[in-house]
């Protein structure tokens, strides 16, 4: 027997697995770790906490099986597109960390300098730059911190930065370059130098490793060191992959076998703390608003693109966290106890219910398909209610919201990427929320596929694993033998209608509240001052 040890470090906790060369699961287990924000805008981890949160979990697992540690033939970390400073002497970050998380925008201004360049390199995400991607996060480091430039030796990939602490080896993985940094595998010189001459950064690429030939996703990284085995409870020796980002992971979990005949017209969504939609293929394409293409990022040869919303299980959690009748912190059992109840009034009151609560869900900027990272939500029908029943109106309203946009994103990619999507892989927590998984059945526009996987994203990552462990020759064999079983939901035909309604109404308010955007930046522009504050 052969096993797979798969690490997902997600926004809050990492999470273990142990896989059969089957895609089997045996065990599982996780650990969490502070997300700190010491400032607007700012979001932050301490490496060493994401670390021993590793270990923990890994710890777990394995004493859910006491002889599995002996048959690891291959690991494989999986991360959120989070990035690590190595820096000398003081932790480089204000609250005391060492890492920036995926959802830390305080390079938003840089963002937009980045824009004003109009250099090739924004064509591969969409037109406009990220506040969440690597480079405005750093200028803002060189531009607001110097002291604390002048420390850093290198900056890694949150699952590159595991894989190193894993082996002693210092790589990159291709899917955190081409996806996170101004880097295009498809060029013969792929960091975009004159991009940060032109900004003023070009010392980057100097920092670390970050100037050498990244490796694929699924080669080896290297091999679990003496001290790591020992923190891990594993052999030295095993085989560690070159990793990727968690959302890219979680698609590789939920795609199904015969992968390739579908490519055009399968889309793998993986919904948590933000949702990841996921399309490949076999050629370039530009897609306005989206990001990518990115070549290289899983399959080798392939392009991804990328779409998202920002915050989506988060903008449920906030519901659960703000609201004067919320029954208490945002958990897995009371998402399911809400979403349970909405349920039972919507079977009772049909669309009445919270027929005037319309939102646009762009709480922290809109990734797609406007590409916009300073725009925020538009909400209707709120008023000064705070009984239950409008706790539960507004949680709905969300959930309805995410599911539209959901919509959104697949017709702008069928209307610019040439795409023919027509079904859906959902995978992540949503799956978890049955409120949600009604809503996609209903609301896409698209079928609904839901797998037998209990963690699609460890599943992912273990396939990984199963390339680095000379298991399988690729990431396409193994998706093949190890892919989960899928099932099709069939749409309930009146809330299609219902939900068709609502589409239209939410599409009318996108439309208003860029109007409205426009027309407040010119606002802003009449007599702007230098904002004050820590942004």
């Amino acid at each position: 027997m052969r096993h797979l040890l798969a690490i997902d470090v997600g926004t809050l906790s990492a999470r273990a697995g142990i896989f059969d060369s089957e895609g089997a699961l045996e065990a599982t287990a996780s650990a969490t770790f502070a997300l700190m924000k010491p400032l607007e805008h700012h979001a932050i981890y301490r490496m060493d906490d994401i670390w021993s949160a590793v270990c923990s979990a890994v710890n777990q697992c394995l004493a859910q099986l006491p002889d599995a540690a002996s048959t690891i033939a291959g690991m494989a970390f999986d991360a959120t597109s989070s990035i690590y400073i190595d820096a000398e002497g003081e932790p480089p970050l204000d609250g005391g960390g060492d890492v920036i998380c995926w959802m830390d925008h305080r390079g938003q201004f840089e963002a937009l300098e980045v824009d004003a360049t109009g250099h090739r390199f924004l064509n591969h995400v969409g037109g406009s730059l990220s506040p969440e991607t690597n480079l405005p996060k750093l200028l803002w480091l060189k531009r607001k911190r110097p002291d604390v430039w002048a420390r850093i030796k290198s900056a890694r990939d949150l699952c590159d930065e595991l894989a190193r602490r894993a082996t002693g080896t210092d790589r990159h993985s291709v899917c955190g370059l081409a996806c996170k940094w101004p880097y295009l595998p498809n060029e013969k010189s792929p960091w975009c130098v004159d991009l940060l001459d032109q900004l003023g950064i070009s010392e980057l690429t100097t920092l670390g490793k970050l100037a050498d030939k990244p490796g694929r996703v699924g080669e080896i990284h290297g091999r679990v060191s003496e001290k790591a085995a020992l923190k891990l409870g594993i052999p030295a020796g095993v085989p560690v992959a070159i990793g990727l980002i968690d959302a890219e992971a979680g698609a590789l979990g939920v795609l199904g076998r015969n992968y390739v005949d579908r490519m055009n017209k399968l889309l793998p969504m993986i919904g948590g703390t933000s949702t990841c939609y996921m399309p490949f293929a076999k050629e370039e394409r530009f897609v306005p608003g989206v990001w990518g293409p990115f070549k290289d990022a899983v399959f080798a040869g392939y392009w991804m693109h990328e779409a998202g919303q920002s915050l989506s299980g988060t903008a449920l959690d906030a519901v659960l966290e703000h609201h004067p009748a919320s029954p208490g912190a945002p958990s897995s059992a009371l998402h399911h106890q809400t979403a349970t109840r909405i349920l039972e009034l919507l079977d009772e009151e049909g669309s009445r219910f919270a027929a005037t609560r319309h939102i646009v869900p762009d709480w922290l900027g809109n990734r797609a398909p406007l590409g916009d990272g300073r725009v925020r939500a538009l909400l209707t029908g709120v008023g000064t209610e705070t009984s239950e029943r409008a706790f539960l109106e507004t949680y709905y309203a969300t959930a309805r919201a995410l599911a539209l946009q959901a919509r959104h994103i697949i017709d702008h990619l069928n209307a610019h990427g040439s795409y023919a999507i027509d079904s859906v892989a959902l995978a992540g927590g949503h799956v978890h929320n049955p409120l949600l998984v009604r809503l996609y059945r209903d609301g896409l526009g698209a079928k609904l596929i839901v797998s037998d996987a209990k963690e699609p994203v460890l599943l992912g990552t273990a396939m990984v694993a199963g390339v680095s462990a000379g298991i399988y020759p690729d990431l396409f064999a193994a998706l093949d033998i190890m892919a989960p079983r899928q099932e099709m939901l069939e749409p309930d035909q009146s809330w299609q209608l219902v939900h068709d309604a609502a589409y239209r109404i939410y599409l009318n308010l996108f439309n208003i509240r860029n109007e409205v955007e426009v027309a407040s930046r010119a606002l802003e522009a009449i007599m702007p001052k230098e904002q004050s504050g820590a942004v």
